[in-house]
């Protein structure tokens, strides 16, 4: 469905919630507290994916570009622990998300794994204590460590970004723009820094685009058609518009784009096709306008 829409780096699809989809195999074969025996740390969809693309496209010219998306150490700490960060329990999960990070990249004629992306949508909403900055920049270090791709953090909010900024491993921010436009940081930042960024340019908070729907006389009879749920996804023109609002803002540090992150609300999977697909062919056009 992914390939169809036209989307180029494909993620792997997350059928487990991200805490335990990671917290259960490193709790069962844990070798210490949140450090995860090395050979355990296995995400099958990788391996399913690579099988079905060996049996549906034998004849590749060149093979698919993957991201692999992996909970970052600290959203997993605090989701079996607290908000008290203790740095050696904190780098056995940085430690933990590397093994499921090298267990899981592939080059070879079906797959080529070229960017990495761990997720921290708490990091920058949630006080943590005990921790200092140079704490999480060894922290986030550590999970990346010996990582030969393009490695990026995905936050939520971009409050607490010089972080990331400052540590050597991630080459790329990415956060959610299409919901909240105001959610940036200055260029200059990043040209400091020598990093990238990567803006959802299509809103996917489905909850919150049906209340809007809804607010403005839409019935739920109507929402409860395909037709109805179709007329949720952001038009062509709005995609394009917050395309150009990012580009004027980062100019040469916007390395990538695409939705906001979450598309497991938008059932039926052809409805999530449709906003992949229009994203797509917006992206499109505002290259071409941009040329032209």
């Amino acid at each position: 469905m992914k390939v169809d829409a036209g989307v180029e780096v494909i993620n792997y699809p997350q059928h487990i919630d991200m805490y335990s989809q990671f917290l259960k195999p490193i709790q069962k074969y844990e070798t210490s507290p949140g450090l995860i025996e090395k050979e355990k740390a296995i995400i099958p969809e990788i391996n399913y994916i690579e099988n079905f693309v060996k049996e549906n496209y034998e004849d590749l010219d060149n093979p698919f570009n993957i991201k692999i998306c992996v909970t970052g150490p600290i959203e997993l700490y605090i989701k079996r622990h607290s908000f008290t960060i203790y740095q050696d329990m904190a780098l056995n999960y940085a430690k933990s998300v590397n093994h499921f990070i090298k267990n899981s990249l592939r080059n070879n004629k079906y797959l080529n794994t070229s960017v990495i992306s761990i997720d921290e949508p708490s990091f920058g909403y949630v006080d943590l204590i005990n921790v200092n900055d140079d704490d999480l920049i060894k922290i986030f270090d550590r999970c990346l460590e010996s990582i030969n791709c393009i490695n990026q953090i995905h936050l939520h909010s971009l409050t607490r970004s010089i972080i990331p900024l400052k540590t050597k491993n991630i080459d790329t921010l990415t956060c959610e723009y299409a919901s909240d436009n105001s959610n940036v940081i200055p260029k200059q930042l990043l040209d400091k820094y020598d990093k990238f960024i990567r803006v959802g340019i299509t809103r996917t908070n489905i909850n919150s685009i049906m209340a809007e729907a809804l607010d403005s006389g839409v019935t739920y009879a109507q929402l409860k058609t395909y037709k109805g749920l179709l007329s949720l996804i952001d038009t062509k023109e709005q995609i394009k518009q917050n395309l150009r609002k990012a580009i004027n803002h980062y100019k040469d540090r916007l390395r990538f784009i695409g939705p906001d992150c979450g598309l497991s609300g938008w059932k039926p999977p052809k409805l999530a096709f449709e906003l992949l697909k229009r994203t797509r062919l917006a992206i499109e056009e505002t290259k071409e306008e941009i040329i032209v």
